[in-house]
C-alpha cells in the first residue's frame, strides 16, 4: 500500500505537475492558474475535514446490508453536522477564485446571493453533500444566477467533506463486511454517493473507477459502458495515442465515454483534478467525435433540509 502523503507533499507533487502541463500546453496556462488555487483552498478543507464534520459519521448502520441490496448513494452525505459557518467562508472564497480567474461578473453574483442569503449557504451545503443537482440549479435559475457555477462553488467546497466522510465509512476504519460489500460493487456509479466516474485509472490491468465528486474508488466489469451496461461490440476502448497508456471508453449505445488512464498506483484525491487536467485533450477529442457525458443521476431525496415542502429549492 502506498504511503499516504501530506496536503503540503500533494501540492508539491501537484505543482511539478502544473508547470509541466503548461509549458507543454501554453493554451492551458490560465487553466493551470486558476486550478492552483482551486486545489489549495481544497487542501485546507481537507485538513480540516474532521472538524468541519464535528466528528459525524456519515455512514448508516445498514451501510452493509444497503451495499448488498445495490442502494446507492450508501453514504447519508446531508448530515446535520457540518460547519457551516466555517465552510461558507470557503464557499465565498471559491467565489472570488473563480472572480479573479477570469470567470468575473457571475462569479461575483453567486457570492452576492450566498451574502444575501438568497442561497442559504448550509442548505446549499447540505443539497451538494446529497447530490440534489435539480434543486440547487432550479434556486440558481429563480435567482439569475449561473447554475453551474453555483453547483460548482458548493461541490469543490463539500468535495474534500464526502472524501473524508466515505474513507471513513468505506475504507480501512469499516467493518470488513462494509469493505466487502463495497468491493463486490458492480454498478458505473459510485457507490457512496451514486456520482459518475471522472475517469478509470488502470492499475496492474486491472480498471478502477474513480468517482468525480467524493474520489472514491471501485471495479465494476471492465467490458461494460459505465453508464448503460452495454457489453457487446457497442462498447468499444480505442488508445488515443499509442504508447502513452491512454485510452477512450465509446459506447455507442447511450453516447457516452470515458478515458482511461495507466498508472501506477492509485491517485491520491487532492490530485485527481490535476490527472483529469493533464489528460483533458481527451475529452476534446472524444466531444469532436460527438459523445456526452450523461447528466448525473437524479438520486432519491431523502430527509434533505433543501428543498423543504412547498418552499424554494435551496433556501
Amino acid at each position: 500500500m502506498p504511503v499516504r502523503q501530506s496536503p503540503t507533499d500533494l501540492l508539491a507533487d501537484a505543482e511539478g505537475r502544473w508547470l509541466r502541463i503548461a509549458d507543454d500546453r501554453p493554451e492551458l496556462a490560465a487553466a493551470v492558474d486558476l486550478q492552483r488555487v482551486l486545489v489549495t483552498r481544497g487542501a485546507e478543507v481537507a485538513t480540516d475535514a474532521e472538524r468541519l464534520t464535528r466528528g459525524a459519521s456519515a455512514a448508516p448502520p445498514d451501510l452493509a446490508e444497503r451495499l448488498a441490496r445495490e442502494d446507492a448513494p450508501v453514504l447519508d452525505l446531508a448530515i446535520d453536522d457540518l460547519d457551516v459557518e466555517r465552510l461558507t467562508t470557503v464557499l465565498l472564497g471559491f467565489c472570488d477564485d473563480f472572480a479573479a480567474g477570469g470567470v468575473g461578473d457571475p462569479a461575483r453574483r453567486v457570492r452576492a446571493a450566498l451574502e444575501r442569503g438568497d442561497i442559504e449557504a448550509g442548505s446549499l451545503l447540505r443539497a451538494s453533500l446529497a447530490r440534489q443537482q435539480t434543486a440547487i440549479r432550479m434556486r440558481a435559475q429563480h435567482l439569475g444566477v449561473a447554475p453551474d457555477l453555483v453547483w460548482l462553488v458548493a461541490e469543490l467546497a463539500v468535495g474534500p467533506i464526502a472524501h473524508y466522510l466515505q474513507e471513513q465509512a468505506l475504507g480501512p476504519p469499516a467493518a470488513v463486511d462494509v469493505r466487502t460489500a463495497a468491493a463486490g460493487w458492480r454498478h458505473g456509479h459510485c457507490p457512496a454517493c451514486g456520482s459518475w466516474p471522472a475517469l478509470a485509472e488502470v492499475r496492474a490491468g486491472k480498471r478502477h473507477l474513480r468517482c468525480s465528486f467524493c474520489g472514491a474508488e471501485w471495479a465494476p466489469a471492465p467490458t461494460a459502458c459505465v453508464y448503460c451496461g452495454r457489453a457487446d461490440n457497442g462498447f468499444l476502448v480505442a488508445a488515443a495515442d499509442p504508447g502513452r497508456a491512454r485510452r477512450v471508453e465509446f459506447c455507442r449505445g447511450c453516447g457516452g465515454w470515458l478515458k482511461q488512464v495507466d498508472v501506477m498506483d492509485a491517485t491520491p484525491f487532492l490530485l485527481l483534478p490535476v490527472l483529469d487536467l493533464e489528460t483533458c485533450d481527451l475529452d476534446a477529442s472524444a466531444a469532436g467525435r460527438g459523445y456526452i457525458r450523461p447528466p448525473m443521476r437524479d438520486l432519491p431525496t431523502r430527509d434533505l433540509p433543501c428543498p423543504p415542502p412547498e418552499e424554494e429549492a435551496v433556501r
